[in-house]
């Protein structure tokens, strides 16, 4: 924003200010993965909520969506696609049910319908409280990652797509064992 007291007085510059504000925030809050973890915010969020709820059982992906909108506040359809998406990778949730199918455009199941825990994978590899930086939640009642102290190279693995407020990012997933070689 800029310092300049007249700056508001004008339409033009009002737009100005409330974009780049509203684009940042869609940036880094939104749709772009951060490069240390190789997550987006809500992913980051539903594995947290995983790890709260995980004792070894599944849960259904409805209580899951529940715990983690204690952190994410943009509503229950946007976490159950983004739990989806997750799943259908096969590499940091372990699911059980009818997730859909990526080559076929089927649809998964409703969220009271299927049922998610996390892999061992994830357990090993993308938690570690210690090393952890916490930051409040969005309503200052719960601690959340700041970014997950992942120690695999996520971002390659999964890849990712997202579109943000005047810029776009598309990863292609990349091999397992050509990752692990590398």
């Amino acid at each position: 924003m800029t310092q300049d007291p007249d700056h508001h007085d004008s339409l033009g510059g009002m737009y100005s200010d409330y974009f780049l504000d509203y684009a940042s925030y869609v940036i880094l809050e939104r749709a772009v993965p951060h490069l240390n973890d190789g997550l987006k915010p809500v992913q980051r969020r539903i594995l947290h909520a995983m790890e709260e709820l995980d004792d070894g059982r599944y849960n259904k992906v409805a209580g899951i969506v529940g715990n983690t909108m204690n952190y994410h506040p943009h509503g229950d359809q946007s976490i159950g696609a983004a739990i989806v998406q997750l799943g259908q990778k096969d590499l940091l949730i372990d699911t059980q049910g009818n997730w859909g199918n990526t080559l076929t455009g089927d649809g998964a199941a409703a969220p009271r319908y299927i049922e998610a825990r996390l892999t061992k994978f994830a357990k090993d590899v993308v938690f570690n409280p210690k090393t952890t930086k916490w930051l409040p939640s969005y309503d200052g009642r719960r601690k959340e990652p700041d970014t997950l102290p992942v120690k695999f190279p996520l971002l390659l693995a999964q890849g990712v797509e997202g579109i943000a407020v005047g810029l776009a990012c598309k990863v292609l997933p990349h091999n397992f064992i050509e990752l692990i070689d590398a």
